[in-house]
């Protein structure tokens, strides 16, 4: 059960950040609908759940060399394939992509912090 709602956090997490993100970050671009919005913040969802720890996996020695610097790179590639996969929601440029994955990165440490909390409770 506590899985469930850590995910309903990661999916409501990342939908903010979207809107955040695209209300303060020149280049990002969602289609401000709300089907458009939960699809967005579900693919990120799922693609930070299920391919982020393979890539980690995969270039942990990398990551290691570079002081954990290289997660950014990877953090980019997972925002990248968000925009691939929900055509509602695009990103120009890489600073763009920077800061997006800074502000997404704020608000899944959020969620996370709040469903830590809720699982001490129990």
């Amino acid at each position: 059960m506590i899985m469930i709602i850590r995910f309903l956090f990661r999916i409501v997490a990342n939908a903010l950040a979207v809107l955040a993100a695209a209300r303060f970050i020149p280049g990002v671009i969602y289609s401000y609908e709300p089907v458009g919005l939960l699809k967005i913040a579900l693919i990120l969802a799922l693609v930070n759940a299920f391919i982020k720890p393979v890539l980690k996996l995969l270039f942990s020695p990398l990551i290691l060399l570079t002081l954990g610097l290289f997660t950014i790179v990877i953090n980019i590639f997972m925002i990248w394939l968000a925009a691939y996969f929900a055509p509602e929601f695009s990103i120009t440029g890489i600073i763009a992509y920077f800061w997006t994955m800074v502000i997404i990165t704020v608000f899944n440490f959020a969620a996370s912090i709040l469903t830590r909390k809720e699982k001490e409770q129990e």
